[in-house]
C-alpha cells in the first residue's frame, strides 16, 4: 500500500508485523504554529447584488467587523485581514489568485478565507453580479496553484444559504433560491483545507438583520474567548454546540474536509 499522506508509517514490508503505539501516533500530523506571523485572511462581504431580487444581507456588516476582531485577538495584523465589500465573483477569483502569484515566500501559520454571501444548492456562492461554483475559489489554492501554501492549512468559512429545505426557525435567509441547473457536487481534491458552512445543502441559513447571522456571531465569540487555547475541531464542536444555546432551535453545521 502506498500513501502519500505525511508522517503515515506503511505497515507492507511484513505482513505479521502489527502497528505499535509509535506507529499510530506518527500518523496524527500536527501543523507548525511557530512561523513569522500567525496568518493571512480573506473576507468576502457581500451585502448588496446587481440582481434586485437578492436582497440585502443587513447584519452582514456586524459579522465581518466581529470576525475581523476575532482575527486580531488570535495574533493576525490587521494589515494582513484583506476585507472586500461586494465583490464580483471575478474580483474574488483575482483576490485569491494574486495570493498566491505575489506571496512566494510567505511564512505563516495559516490561511484564512470567510465569504459572507447568498448561496443556493450544490456550493453556489453568489457575487455583486452573479454565481460561481465555490469549487472555483477553493482551486485557486491548490498546490499547483498557490505553491506558497503547500502544507499550511486553509480555513474556509461559508455563511450562506445552501437550499431552502425549512429548518426549524423564522429569521432571514441568507437567499432568496434562485434555481440553477441541477449540478452535482464537485469538490476539488486537495490537502491541508477545512470547509466550514453554516448549513448542510439543502438548507438555508439564518441571520438576524440588527445582530448578523447566528453561525457567524457564535464562531466569532468562540474565537475570541478560546481561540488560543484549543485546536480547530475543538472550538467548531463548541460552536455546534452553543448554536441550540443562542437560538433555541436545532441547528446543522456542515463540516468538510478536504
Amino acid at each position: 500500500m502506498t500513501t502519500t499522506d505525511a508522517r503515515c508509517v506503511s505497515l507492507t514490508g511484513d505482513k505479521n508485523r502489527r502497528p505499535i503505539e509509535e506507529d499510530l501516533m506518527n500518523c496524527f500530523h500536527k501543523y507548525e504554529m511557530t512561523h513569522k506571523k500567525r496568518g493571512v485572511a480573506y473576507i468576502f462581504n457581500n451585502e448588496t447584488f446587481e440582481d434586485s431580487s437578492l436582497k440585502t444581507r443587513l447584519g452582514s456588516s456586524k459579522d465581518s467587523d466581529d470576525f475581523k476582531n476575532a482575527l486580531i485577538k488570535l495574533g493576525f495584523e490587521e494589515d494582513d485581514i484583506h476585507l472586500y465589500t461586494d465583490a464580483t465573483t471575478e474580483e474574488m477569483l483575482e483576490a485569491l489568485e494574486l495570493f498566491g502569484k505575489e506571496n512566494s515566500d510567505i511564512d505563516i501559520d495559516c490561511f484564512i478565507c470567510a465569504i459572507l454571501s447568498h448561496g443556493g444548492q450544490d456550493d453556489i456562492i453568489y457575487g455583486y453580479e452573479g454565481p460561481i461554483e465555490l469549487e472555483k475559489l477553493l482551486s485557486c489554492l491548490r498546490p499547483d496553484r498557490c505553491a506558497p501554501l503547500t502544507g499550511i492549512p486553509k480555513l474556509f468559512f461559508i455563511q450562506a444559504c445552501r437550499g431552502t429545505t425549512p429548518d426549524i426557525g423564522v429569521e432571514k435567509k441568507d437567499a432568496d433560491y434562485i434555481d440553477h441547473d441541477e449540478r452535482s457536487p464537485k469538490i476539488p481534491v486537495m490537502a491541508d483545507m477545512l470547509v466550514v458552512y453554516s448549513s448542510v445543502n439543502k438548507y438555508p441559513s439564518f441571520r438576524d438583520e440588527g445582530e448578523g447571522s447566528w453561525f457567524m456571531q457564535v464562531l466569532s465569540k468562540i474565537l475570541t474567548e478560546y481561540g488560543t487555547q484549543c485546536e480547530i475541531m475543538k472550538l467548531l464542536t463548541a460552536v455546534l454546540t452553543w448554536l441550540p444555546l443562542e437560538t433555541s432551535e436545532v441547528r446543522l453545521i456542515g463540516i468538510q474536509w478536504m
